[in-house]
């Protein structure tokens, strides 16, 4: 089996993150793409605005419809600050054995991995598969990294919370289910 793990703060999920773990499905012919939400970021990132709770939710609903998405919620389980490796070898232990496990990372992140938590571990027990974006600072990422050929998008979370703070229109940068939760539970005020 070919696993797909894709982690991050989904705060919110966005359409952008979705076309990632479909790109990511198609052209690595994986199996799933596990999204798993992280449950606290390091000390250098703000923390998540959406309880882990909304974030669940709201990646659920947008998994929606893509038998191949499954969300999980080891890492908010597990609670504190989780590293990738952490992710990876839960997911491992709960596959079935042999199975390959591809980690999908943009390339903001993919350019620190060597500086994560027990990255030697950690790329040893996975193929990292990165997907373009807007890169902010001089690192570049490794280049025996697999990349996901995917057109860089102009969307992220920060600019959604940013949006909704504003009164501007970002209904169109989630799907629907996503926008109707994050309305609905007035997750982001």
């Amino acid at each position: 089996m070919k696993i797909g793990i894709f982690g991050g703060s989904f705060d919110p999920i966005h359409l952008g993150h979705i076309k990632i773990a479909k790109e990511a499905h198609r052209q690595y012919s994986l199996d799933k793409v596990i999204i798993s939400p992280l449950n606290l970021t390091w000390a250098q990132k703000s923390p998540p605005v959406a309880s882990p709770e909304q974030r669940i939710k709201m990646c659920e609903s947008a998994a929606e419809g893509n038998e191949f998405l499954e969300v999980s919620d080891a890492d908010i389980e597990r609670g504190g600050v989780s590293g990738s490796i952490d992710t990876v070898n839960d997911i491992i232990a709960k596959s079935q054995e042999g199975s390959l496990v591809y980690l999908i990372v943009g390339e903001d992140s993919a350019a620190q991995i060597g500086e994560w938590k027990n990255s030697k571990e950690l790329l040893s027990k996975v193929k990292v598969v990165v997907a373009p974006r807007n890169l902010a600072g001089d690192k570049e990422p490794n280049k025996v990294f697999s990349w996901i050929d995917l057109d860089k998008m102009d969307v992220s979370s920060s600019t959604i919370r940013e949006s909704i703070k504003m009164k501007k229109e970002w209904s169109h940068f989630v799907s629907p289910k996503v926008f109707d939760y994050i309305i609905k539970n007035k997750v982001y005020g």
